[in-house]
C-alpha cells in the first residue's frame, strides 16, 4: 500500500477519535459515506450518514465523561479505492489517562470519494475482560 494512502486513512481515524472526543456528533457523522452502512458497539444499525448523526446526537450527551484513542492495527488493501481498517479503541479520560471502562474494536471498511476516503461500512464491539 502506497505510504500516502496509508497517511491518509491514520489521518482519518485520528480525526474520528478527535470527533468522538469532542463529542461532536456531526464532526464524527462527517466520516460516514452519505449511504453508509453503521453498527455502533451497542448493536444498534444504522443506514446513512443522517442516522449516524442522528444517534449521535442522541448518545453522545450521555457519553460525555467518555473518551478514547483509537489505533490503527492492521489495513487491508481491497483494492486501490476500498480498503479494511481494524482498529483497537482504548477508553481514556479527558487528559488521556486510562480508564477502566471497557475496550472496544472496530472494523471499517473504507472507500474514497470525490472528498477522500470515507466510512461505507463499520462496526465496533465491545471487548470482553
Amino acid at each position: 500500500m502506497a505510504a500516502t494512502r496509508r497517511t491518509e486513512i491514520h489521518a482519518l481515524v485520528q480525526s474520528f477519535e478527535d470527533a468522538f472526543n469532542a463529542h461532536d456528533p456531526v464532526a464524527l457523522g462527517g466520516h460516514f459515506a452519505a449511504d453508509s452502512l453503521w453498527t455502533n458497539a451497542v448493536g444498534k444499525r444504522m443506514r446513512g450518514r443522517d442516522a449516524v448523526i442522528a444517534s449521535g446526537r442522541e448518545a453522545l450527551p450521555r457519553l460525555a465523561d467518555a473518551h478514547a484513542r483509537d489505533r490503527v492495527v492492521d489495513v487491508l488493501e481491497i483494492r486501490p479505492d476500498a480498503v479494511a481498517v481494524h482498529v483497537a479503541q482504548s477508553p481514556v479520560d479527558a487528559d488521556g489517562a486510562p480508564t477502566d471502562a471497557p475496550r472496544a474494536s472496530a472494523v471499517y471498511v473504507l472507500a474514497r470519494g470525490t472528498d477522500g476516503w470515507e466510512i461505507a461500512v463499520g462496526q465496533n464491539t465491545i471487548v470482553a475482560a
